[in-house]
């Protein structure tokens, strides 16, 4: 903190923990036109350019301009005459100036409060390493923060924590937090009537900046719930960490108790948010979803005969039990509902190829097809709502063997009528071009076969000969990110910045998302060319041509040049070796031919080699094993074999000995006969030709998504000012013209 230096930027006085690079002051300086003006921003910086830390502090400094306003008018309401009225009115003059149009140029004294930052990025082991910046910086010290997470990560409580599902995880903690059996949940409980905020209470004199791990840590030392402290503690936090989901998805905002109004939202690795977008805002029914639903309809609606057969036989109500918010006769409709709902999918006809595709606004054809229509989803919506929230308490409410899954997916599906609706009601009274079209443009409608799970313990020669209908799966997806950020957008959100190191081309992103985007930048790397090697290798050292092209990716010669390819480089290459493939396939086919040739020994014998699992503990103890390899003086460093779009690729720390070099092996491109991407492919040709604008088409989406993933990958290699290293395109693809 002794190094910290005070940097001017458009009136603001913002702290850095050392003298910034042109670039990084460049950088800030749009943040901070971003928040005073009130706008969204769009920023562009590839990784190693201190674009976390440049975000953080000329937001933080921002943000405390802000705090100091809300002071100042409660100066104002004071009075003041002679020295200390000109003393306020000279700091009114320079806060007006740092806070910009967001300035309230009406405000005569009375308290107006500032805004939250809520920062979000994919993962928390991403939102960790912000937290590690943030407590580099002097406003670690100074601004509270908060992180949402999950049961999964917060709960300290054995008996749910070792649990095996989120889903159970969160049945059995709300079956012990209404009984109180959780004794850190009514620890905390306890103290929370005494204490206005107890996560602060709790923190006292240590560090106000936690991440996930921090705040579970604290929980254990006071044997308070983090999960519930976490939850409470969001409305006094300066800043609030979370991932994607929590913040794109307006049930998970709800369920978390996120309020985004006023805020300013910060997407960071925000070249995932566009698929991600899609995901928040798609949805899936199978048939044994809607067959579990029926089920679970069942079990309470023959709950509630029983119950009234009793009373009847004692002539008296059961007080002990809680009364349902529900009918018999709306759980008999709604069950009758559901059964027509799954008969209305069967009797579709599908093609050849077992599938049907239809339009966005076929899903409420099909659902008016069973009677459920504008004027009663949201009856219908809320009568689900109640009975979920009763099969997932259980306990006393209800004995219930089910936790309500299945009627959770269908209350998923349903909710896109009244949302759609909304938006459609909201766009004939806007003016923005593409917003007048109907929302269900932005969806498509897609049923297949729903994919067949070998059940566990079945005996083949029993099942052998038998003819099992098998059922279909509903799919709404969506294929614009626009759709999940203008509902961000319209709850009043201050600012929308979005930020990466591979977001280009912008035009083709801001289109996307369909929103304006007025402040953009693409700042320049900070490293100078003598610290990076790019080549391109097109041929193994038997002469071999280097393609991974769906054609040839499989082919042994190929696979086994490749693989003495990556002999050579093993060799030469000192330290940390990252290899990434176009998917898992790919590598593990490389990697069982490598295996059986003898290439993988050979490899060995320069580094220890590590395979990405899929698995999060398997992920976690293969990094830290490489790290510690890495580190073995009794070793030649260490190799990671990894896939584009996967968790290496995704923000880890590879500086200086951790990857000197990365290896890219073939186009990670998206599977092209993969329906969701056939139907996303065509949905842009159209898009292309309603709206006549500048916005990409199909082919160009699907070269897109490969390179961003290809940049994304090459972005582990160099990671500050000083690192260097080499970036290896092994394809022949690579080379320019061809």
């Amino acid at each position: 903190m002794a190094n910290t230096r005070l940097v001017k930027i458009a009136g603001i006085d913002v702290s850095f923990p050392f003298d910034p690079y042109p670039n990084q002051v460049e950088y800030m300086t749009n943040v901070i036109s971003c928040l005073q003006q009130g706008v969204n921003g769009i920023l562009e910086s590839p990784t190693g350019t201190g674009k976390t830390l440049s975000l953080l502090c000329s937001s933080l400094a921002w943000l405390e301009s802000q705090k100091a306003q809300v002071e100042l008018s409660r100066l104002k309401g004071g009075g003041g005459e002679g020295s200390s009225a000109a003393f306020k009115s000279i700091l009114e003059q320079n806060l007006e100036k740092a806070a910009g149009s967001t300035w309230d140029q009406n405000n005569q004294g009375a308290f107006r409060g500032y805004p939250r930052i809520i920062y979000a990025s994919r993962t928390h082991s991403q939102l960790t390493q912000v937290v590690q910046e943030l407590k580099r910086t002097v406003y670690g010290k100074s601004i509270k923060s908060n992180v949402i997470g999950s049961r999964d990560q917060l709960c300290i409580n054995p008996k749910v924590s070792t649990l095996g599902s989120n889903s159970a995880k969160t049945l059995m903690c709300r079956q012990m937090t209404k009984q109180r059996t959780c004794y850190p949940y009514v620890k905390f409980d306890d103290k929370r009537q005494k204490a206005t905020d107890v996560l602060a209470e709790v923190i006292g004199k240590e560090s106000r900046v936690m991440d996930i791990e921090d705040l579970v840590q604290l929980g254990r030392k006071h044997q308070l719930c983090p999960f519930y402290m976490a939850k409470e503690g969001q409305g006094s936090a300066d800043v609030i960490f979370m991932p994607y989901q929590y913040l794109l998805d307006p049930a998970a905002r709800k369920a978390s108790g996120v309020d985004v109004s006023g805020c300013i939202v910060i997407f960071d690795e925000a070249h995932n948010l566009e698929s991600i977008c899609e995901e928040s805002a798609s949805s899936e029914l199978k048939a044994s979803d809607l067959a579990m639903a029926v089920n679970e309809t069942q079990d309470v609606l023959t709950t509630m005969l029983q119950r009234e057969a009793t009373e009847t036989v004692l002539g008296t109500s059961l007080s002990s039990t809680t009364e349902p918010e529900y009918t018999v006769n709306e759980l008999t409709l709604l069950k009758t509902l559901l059964l027509e709902l799954e008969a209305a999918i069967d009797a579709l006809q599908l093609s050849h190829d077992k599938t049907l595709k239809k339009s966005g606004r076929f899903l409420f054809e099909l659902f008016a097809s069973v009677g459920i229509n504008e004027n009663n989803i949201n009856q219908l919506l809320e009568l689900v709502g109640k009975v979920i929230h009763d099969l997932s308490l259980g306990g006393e409410s209800a004995s219930f063997s089910r936790n309500g899954a299945g009627l959770t997916k269908v209350f998923d599906m349903l909710k896109f009528l009244p949302m759609i609706c909304t938006r459609n009601q909201q766009a004939l009274t806007s003016k923005q071009g593409s917003r007048h079209l109907d929302s269900t443009h932005f969806y498509r409608t897609f049923i297949s076969l729903e994919e067949k799970k070998a059940s566990k313990g079945a005996n083949p020669w029993e099942t052998a000969g038998k003819t099992v209908k098998q059922g279909r799966t509903l799919h709404y997806w969506c294929f614009s990110a626009g759709a999940a950020m203008q509902d961000l957008a319209d709850s009043g959100i201050h600012s929308i910045i979005l930020t990466s190191g591979t977001l280009s081309p912008i035009s083709a992103f801001t289109n996307e998302m369909r929103l304006p985007f007025p402040v953009q930048l693409q700042n320049m790397h900070i490293i100078g060319k003598d610290q990076v090697f790019l080549g391109i290798v097109t041929r193994g050292p038997d002469g071999t041509e280097l393609n991974s092209s769906y054609h040839n990716r499989s082919d042994i010669t190929y696979q086994k040049s490749l693989g003495n390819t990556l002999v050579n480089v093993a060799r030469t290459v000192p330290a940390g070796l990252l290899v990434f493939f176009p998917s898992y396939g790919v590598m593990e086919q490389c990697v069982r031919t490598w295996e059986e040739a003898g290439i993988m020994d050979n490899i060995c014998k320069r580094k220890k080699i590590f395979v990405e699992p899929k698995g999060k503990e398997p992920f976690e103890q293969a990094m830290t094993g490489y790290y510690e390899a890495i580190q073995n003086p009794a070793l030649t460093g260490a190799a990671f074999f990894a896939v584009c779009r996967g968790k290496v690729s995704e923000g880890l720390d590879f500086a200086d000995i951790n990857g000197r070099a990365v290896v890219i092996t073939g186009l990670p491109f998206p599977p092209r006969m993969d329906h969701r991407v056939v139907l996303k492919m065509d949905f842009l040709k159209q898009q292309k030709a309603l709206l006549k604008t500048d916005c990409i088409d199909g082919e160009e989406w699907y070269k897109l998504c490969a390179s961003r993933a290809v940049n994304q990958a090459i972005g582990r290699v160099i990671r500050h000012r000083h690192d260097y290293g080499a970036i290896l395109l092994c394809d022949t693809r690579y080379v320019v013209g061809t």
